[in-house]
């Protein structure tokens, strides 16, 4: 069980939620980010 949390957390609920939160970023801060955000929270996909 715990297993299927997490990959719905990590491949769904990240992603989905960090791109929507990600549209109020200028709203927020008074301007639009220099960086894409990445949505990689356990740094598995990192450059």
């Amino acid at each position: 069980m715990n297993k299927i949390l997490k990959y719905a957390y990590t491949n769904f609920w990240v992603p989905v939620m960090g791109r929507f939160i990600s549209r109020f970023i200028p709203l927020l801060e008074g301007k639009p980010p220099k960086h894409q955000p990445t949505y990689d929270i356990d740094g598995k996909k990192s450059k």
